[in-house]
């Protein structure tokens, strides 16, 4: 049952991350003038790419033999703290972040960027009030050590 609310949850997220809201924002575009960046717009497509192989990599990896938990209101399941997991505490959040902003680069629509935006940040203050505090529930001591240790959002950062 895990597995499968895990799957509908985050399928749900990417549909109405990447479709659902970009078409929202797109109604805003004959209000707002298109940004020309000409063939760079290209490099949309691979970071749309590249994010979106990220997250679902990412996610697969919490289904292995030695799982984890995606979602922190699920059923309990061993931490994992391997994969891309050892240099960010979010991979799968980061992976969908490059694809919303590759889709804005390959679109060139100012709404596409700031929906982004504003997503990126509901991301953050999700992870930061709701994730975050649930994981430490569930894991004590040994989450608050990963915190200390890896950073949130990039790699060579420290939180």
């Amino acid at each position: 049952m895990f597995v499968f609310k895990t799957i509908v949850w985050g399928t749900l997220f990417m549909l109405g991350a990447l479709i659902a809201g970009p078409w929202v924002a797109m109604q805003f575009s004959g209000i707002l003038p298109p940004l020309d960046i000409g063939a760079m717009r290209y490099l949309g497509i691979v970071c749309m790419a590249a994010g979106l192989i990220f997250a679902v990599y990412c996610t697969l990896l919490l289904f292995l033999p030695i799982s984890g938990k995606p979602i922190p209101y699920d059923s309990h399941h061993k931490f994992v703290a391997t994969g891309p997991y050892r240099y960010v505490r979010n991979p799968f959040l980061l992976g969908i972040a490059v694809a919303l902003i590759g889709e804005a680069i390959f679109i060139s629509e100012i709404a596409m960027f700031a929906y982004a935006v504003v997503m990126i940040l509901c991301m953050h203050f999700w992870v930061v009030f709701c994730e975050e505090p649930a994981l430490v529930d569930r894991y004590g001591d040994k989450y608050l050590s990963y915190m200390k240790k890896v950073p949130r959002w990039f790699p060579l950062l420290k939180s």
